[in-house]
């Protein structure tokens, strides 16, 4: 087949769910087909021509055709406030908005005008405008997460009211979208269960099916940290249920931790933590932050839990699935491992409490045994149902049924 894949990032490097997400796919639909990229550049993800570069060259590893187009509101601080400031009048999202593009539309026309396509395969709902009316290639939507839940439950956790407004108002448009452009793509893919379910509830008329996304269980390999006492989060946390959690989890829940287990250490790996972490790592030598770091490997390897005290998200945390791939022992809220087929007690711990959620932390560090028969667990869930090329074979299937059958709208 050949597959027309739009995106609103260039997927590379994949550092970061999303983008995980979207290169793992690309790669494993490369293996089995020709694969041409049309996508915006994010200016936080490629400041510069150099770094752009870079990216593209390693994408036509997988892709013979590769186009990057600037995003417009990317050019300028005053007009990205501008954006936003109109944005209030629009019943249409500011993120779709945002991702408008004349150059993007022109350059999608341009390659279906000069390749005929099988499958033509869209990486976000915000890109939905960018569907050509009266086509008759099959599409496919890809949604990373409920984009309106998401917003929705932040609106719920945010004190400020007027932003808590903001994110109402935004949600609600988003989920207004989602509605009407969600059945114009013959195939829609959530990456859970629990996904599919909330979109099935609102969008009756959408057909969805599940991929879910997954780890590299051959770059990510268990490894014995011994009677560590290191802890360890991955994380970038410019994007908001991170930042959220892990200043929830500095505040409330690690204390707890030091005050049973004293010689323990807190280490944070992900750009820009908020201020309520800087200061409580400035206040305590043991919560160790250490930034971006491009191969996160040895950290977490020498750690004995890893910690995902998330009370805001959706879709499917890579952030469980990469540490179950490296051997480890987690301990995370409900909500912080939604979307994962996991058994609490087998391959995890589970604490919706400050006090349930240290509890949990410090019964795998006083208890070896325990700690490797979780981990253990863990691995085995990840080589049985969340490598990439299982997940691959997956879409493969969903793909040539629906090119056999044909677009139905």
């Amino acid at each position: 087949m050949r597959i027309l894949m739009i995106t609103h990032f260039l997927p590379f490097p994949p550092q970061g769910g999303s983008l995980q997400r979207s290169y793992n796919i690309l790669k494993q639909m490369a293996k089995r087909h020709q694969v041409h990229l049309v996508s915006l550049s994010q200016k936080a993800l490629h400041p510069d021509k150099n770094s752009l570069a870079r990216s593209i060259e390693a994408l036509k590893e997988h892709c013979p055709h590769v186009k990057a187009v600037n995003i417009p509101s990317d050019s300028s601080r005053l007009q990205w406030y501008l954006l936003l400031l109109l944005n209030l009048l629009s019943p249409t999202p500011y993120s779709v908005w945002r991702f408008r593009s004349k150059q993007m539309a022109s350059e999608i026309k341009r390659f279906l005008n000069g390749y005929a396509y099988d499958v033509l395969y869209f990486d976000t709902i915000d890109l939905a405008q960018y569907l050509p009316a009266g086509l008759d290639t099959p599409t496919v939507m890809n949604h990373h997460n409920v984009e309106s839940g998401l917003a929705l439950r932040r609106s719920a956790s945010e004190r400020n009211p007027l932003l808590r407004l903001y994110l109402r108002i935004q949600g609600l448009k988003i989920r207004r979208y989602e509605t009407v452009h969600a059945p114009r793509f013959d195939l829609n893919l959530a990456v859970s269960e629990v996904d599919r379910a909330l979109f099935e509830s609102f969008i009756p008329g959408a057909r969805f099916t599940v991929i879910p996304s997954g780890t590299d269980t051959d770059y990510f390999r268990a490894c014995d940290p011994g009677d560590s006492k290191e802890l360890v989060f991955v994380g970038g946390m410019t994007w908001y249920p991170n930042a959220a959690g892990m200043s929830y989890y500095c505040r409330k829940i690690f204390p707890l931790i030091k005050a049973e287990v004293p010689n323990v250490v807190m280490n944070i790996i992900g750009r820009s933590p908020p201020r309520a972490v800087q200061e409580c790592s400035l206040q305590d030598s043991a919560i160790r932050l250490h930034g971006f770091l491009p191969d996160i490997r040895e950290v977490v390897g020498r750690s004995s839990v890893y910690v995902v005290p998330l009370t805001v998200g959706g879709g499917t945390r890579l952030k469980i699935l990469d540490a179950f791939s490296c051997g480890k022992a987690v301990v995370s809220t409900s909500l912080g491992c939604e979307g994962i087929e996991v058994t609490p007690g087998e391959n995890i711990l589970i604490g919706d409490t400050p006090e349930s959620f240290a509890d949990q932390v410090v019964r795998l560090l006083r208890d070896k045994k325990m700690r490797e028969r979780i981990s253990t667990n863990a691995r085995r869930l990840v080589e049985d149902k969340y490598g990439w090329p299982i997940i691959g074979e997956r879409l493969d299937m969903e793909l040539e049924t629906l090119r056999n059958a044909g677009s139905g709208r």
